[in-house]
């Protein structure tokens, strides 16, 4: 009989208060025994595996080589000084803070929300393919 099996079991016969105050003390414990996790992603998606990590280590989070080569070729990459279309239906008006957007972002690491969900990547091989 598991944990929770057992304290069912006990709300069941009436011992509701005997029943919060064990569980809550045993959370502790529980928790005590679980090793940190840290989530490792690829950078273009959803985290793909964990791997346990000491408490306090210092885990940096690195672009994978495929797409560093393009954060390196952005953050070298000046801005034009006139407006311009990333697509048809995208005009950039303000290119200088348009690049210090994304390289903000870039600095964000693959944790950031448009870095993990591969939208950042995608747009800056959309701006290659239209700088280029």
């Amino acid at each position: 009989m598991n944990l929770l099996e057992k304290y069912k079991a006990m709300a069941t016969t009436g011992e509701r208060e005997k029943v919060k105050k064990g569980f809550i003390g045993e959370l502790p414990a529980i928790s005590a025994q679980s090793p940190p996790v840290a989530e490792v992603s690829n950078g273009l998606a959803a985290p793909t595996h964990r791997a346990i990590v000491e408490p306090g280590a210092n885990v940096k989070a690195v672009w994978p080589p495929e797409v560093q080569v393009l954060m390196d070729w952005f953050m070298k990459l000046e801005p034009p000084e006139t407006p311009f279309y990333l697509e048809p239906h995208l005009h950039i008006i303000d290119p200088v803070k348009f690049f210090s957007s994304f390289r903000r972002e870039i600095q964000t690491g693959p944790k950031g929300p448009r870095a993990r969900m591969g939208t950042l990547q995608s747009d800056l091989r959309m701006l290659k393919a239209c700088l280029n």
